[in-house]
């Protein structure tokens, strides 16, 4: 009987626990007013307008369970636009949904309508970088291609398949990849008709995919690895052309054409620029009285989209007159004058008149360029830097914390609220004053501590706690339960949360 008692009150502490659960979807939003301070409280918000939560049922399962997946990322909102309180909020946003609909919000105003699969993977991956582009396996050109999501499934790929497999290596950024895809795309579908071969694809810039990008030592993107048998046996050198890539496919053991080199900027007979060298660079600059001389490397991006508006702005100067030389220098071959004028990064416009080093100039565009050299002034100083946090002097109540002190101090703390921050972040500097005034409120609290960490400085230590965003709260109680702060950014949302925090029921054991 005792332990049949003891059971049933297990049972009861469970069903009590799973009650009072903390979910991870906003539903409490009814008046606009509501809805507005929201939008000023979170910078990142995805909102699911439903007729009833019966007709959008399968999309509202969904939604929650991506809302558990990005806990601290970003804040999910449900708005139930069938139930009486809440029509007149719809109304007044005019939202009358068809079954569902879905809105992001970001900075505190309506960003874009969700476009992509209704999915836990791609609302995780939208949430993540709401502004980034469409991933590629939801794109239709990148339908043929397998994408492998995390390490872990390639891996089993390898060990379970051993078809001949091209993987392509790539970052959302990467303008080269951006480039080839369409062509990747294309050959993969080929190749796929044909049978037996597949073209593969992997995002490395995602965390989860770090030990990958670690283990082929992959430094620059896109990088292609051919596989066969599951092992690897080499890097692809070719062209990213389809047929190039088809042709390889087919017949791997065939050396690829190399692809075309880029022909040197300085060899464009055409090009109305002035191409100096470390033997002819003072020369060249002393007999003229205006002069600017951009520093490049050949293969820097910024550089290559700097190059057709430096020329248009020479070609304009000729034909309007202009006085004055646009010159341009490349410091991977002439280190010795990169280095005398301390070229630190690409591209790097310098000034000189008769030769003279005078200061450099941020201009980019051809309409700038021209507009400088018409009256070549030395701009404005750039303003002081910023105090940082940790030296702003009323500050001194909040723990300033690092790799090295982090463990030591929230291990004695049975209550703290951590805030993952970035200097340059705008909401971080709103929350910032408010932060400070809960720790002071709470400073005679030897329990209690508020704490910050600069993710700039500090990007391990936010990476292992899983910061995607700024600023991101944390709760931590002796540092073995951890909880995500969703609450208002206010000070005496962050005492009140302190004082009494949620039931530790929906925490993470550390």
């Amino acid at each position: 009987m005792w332990i049949s008692g003891q059971l049933v009150l297990l049972l009861l502490v469970a069903l009590v626990a799973a009650k009072t659960k903390t979910s991870a979807v906003q539903e409490d939003v009814s008046e606009y007013k509501d809805f507005k301070k929201l939008l000023r409280t979170k910078n990142n918000v995805l909102a699911l307008y439903v007729t009833s939560a019966k007709a959008a049922g399968t999309e509202l399962r969904v939604f929650r369970e991506a809302a558990e997946a990005i806990r601290g990322t970003g804040t999910m909102l449900l708005v139930d636009c069938g139930q009486q309180d809440r029509k007149k909020l719809c109304k007044k946003l005019k939202i009358s949904p068809e079954r569902y609909t879905l809105k992001h919000y970001k900075d505190g105003d309506y960003h874009k309508d969700y476009d992509r699969q209704v999915s836990v993977g791609s609302i995780v991956t939208f949430m993540r970088d709401p502004s980034g582009d469409l991933p590629w396996e939801e794109d239709a050109d990148g339908n043929d291609v397998l994408h492998f999501s995390d390490a872990a499934t390639f891996t089993k790929h390898l060990r379970k398949d051993i078809r001949p497999m091209l993987v392509m290596f790539y970052v959302p950024w990467c303008g080269f990849c951006k480039k080839m895809k369409p062509d990747y795309g294309k050959a993969a579908t080929e190749l796929k008709s044909q049978g037996g071969y597949l073209l593969a694809a992997m995002n490395v810039e995602r965390q989860e995919n770090a030990p990958v990008r670690r283990l082929f030592n992959i430094t620059g993107f896109p990088t292609l690895i051919y596989f066969e048998n599951g092992k690897l046996r080499f890097t692809y050198e070719g062209e990213n052309t389809k047929d190039a890539l088809v042709a390889f496919m087919l017949n791997p053991n065939t050396k690829p054409t190399p692809k075309p080199k880029e022909p040197e900027w300085s060899a464009d007979t055409n090009s109305e620029i002035v191409h100096l060298t470390s033997q002819g660079f003072e020369p060249a600059l002393k007999e003229e009285k205006s002069a600017l001389v951009m520093f490049y490397a050949p293969w820097c991006g910024h550089c290559k989209r700097m190059k057709p508006e430096y020329e248009k702005a020479a070609l304009e100067m000729k034909q309007q007159k202009v006085l004055g030389l646009l010159a341009a220098l490349d410091a991977t071959k002439e280190q010795p004058i990169a280095e005398k004028y301390k070229v630190k990064g690409y591209p790097t416009v310098k000034y000189f008149a008769n030769g003279v080093y005078k200061f450099d100039v941020n201009v980019r565009e051809a309409s700038k360029i021209v507009d400088f050299m018409r009256d070549p002034r030395e701009p404005p100083p750039p303003p002081p830097p910023e105090k940082s946090w940790e030296e702003e002097g009323d500050s001194k109540e909040v723990l300033f914390l690092n790799d090295e002190t982090f463990s030591s101090t929230l291990k004695r703390k049975k209550h703290a609220l951590v805030m993952f921050y970035a200097p340059w972040c705008g909401h971080c500097k709103h929350t910032k004053p408010e932060f400070t005034a809960a720790a002071t409120a709470l400073q005679d609290d030897p329990r209690v501590a508020f704490a910050a960490i600069d993710c700039t400085k500090h990007s391990a230590l936010c990476a292992k706690y899983n910061v995607r965003g700024y600023p991101t709260i944390l709760y931590f109680s002796y540092l073995k339960i951890k909880l995500d702060y969703n609450g208002g950014r206010t000070s005496k949302d962050f005492v009140a949360y302190v004082n009494n925090p949620p039931s530790t029921t929906d925490h993470t054991e550390l």
